[in-house]
């Protein structure tokens, strides 16, 4: 069995002080590798704030990089600066060192109002479809005897209502548009990031994928890091290549011609297999 951990990065809201992405990235583990994984995120916890409940000490992306989030948290204000880089470091190590898959999904807002108007999508919902879709492509495809279960970062009971009445609904009736998910079991599970690690550092690659799309930067350090763990086609034509298989971007026309630097990147970056 396999779990992937989903958690999202950038403002659901439309508008033109909101973000101008919406990221879901979902982190990928074989249940037989669980314990192990947890058990060293839980380790460096340890080492680094050294306390004896240091694995109930959550960490997120912006409490790691804005100094006023970590000033509000005892066990991130008292890291000098080299103490948090190699905790950051650390994280990011458990997530390349690991047999970890990612896959995300970024929805250009701004586009999707373009070519939807009033009738857009809301971006989270929209995002999980394909997240969703992609995951079963990716269990069909490497994991055709083993099945899938979604646990998701908690959000507000309406929203949490809504994703899982859309996915039960599209479940049953033969899938998304674009690929059915019958290796995908169960509802949507969601619990408190605080009591997971996994849903911690799938924050962190959200986070990274968001940055590198909102602001252009193709070159940001770990967004270019973790790439190489990301989905890709492993045959054919495109083999190696993430964009619309570890990566999704949405909405898209074939052979547009976008302005991202990052999509750009996307579309020529291949993992050597």
């Amino acid at each position: 069995m396999y779990f992937f951990y989903i958690d999202d990065s950038g403002q659901i809201d439309y508008g033109k002080k909101a973000s101008k992405y919406f990221v879901y990235n979902a982190l990928g583990i074989e249940s037989s590798d669980w314990h192990n994984i947890n058990q060293q995120v839980v380790e460096l916890k340890l080492n680094t704030f050294k306390t004896p409940n240091a694995e109930l000490l959550e960490v997120k992306s912006n409490w790691l990089r804005i100094p006023k989030e970590r000033e509000e948290r005892w066990y991130l204000k008292k890291l000098n600066s080299g103490e948090l880089k190699n905790f950051s470091q650390g994280l990011f190590d458990i997530i390349l060192q690991n047999n970890i898959t990612l896959i995300a999904c970024v929805i250009d807002k701004n586009k999707m109002l373009e070519k939807y108007q009033q009738n857009a999508y809301e971006p989270n919902v929209y995002a999980i479809e394909l997240l969703l879709e992609r995951i079963s492509l990716f269990m069909n495809n490497n994991h055709p005897d083993k099945q899938a279960v979604i646990v998701a970062d908690k959000c507000s009971n309406e929203i949490e209502a809504m994703l899982n009445k859309n996915h039960v609904i599209r479940r049953n009736h033969g899938g998304y548009t674009w690929k059915n998910l019958s290796s995908i079991i169960e509802n949507l599970i969601f619990v408190d990031s605080k009591y997971s690690n996994f849903i911690q550092l799938t924050d962190l690659c959200a986070y990274n994928i968001f940055h590198a799309f909102e602001y252009n930067k193709p070159g940001y350090e770990f967004f270019r890091k973790i790439l190489p763990k990301y989905y890709c086609i492993n045959n054919g034509l495109y083999k190696g290549c993430i964009l619309s298989y570890g990566i999704v971007y949405k909405p898209m026309k074939k052979n547009e011609t976008v302005k991202s630097e990052t999509l750009n990147l996307l579309r020529e970056y291949r993992i050597p297999l």
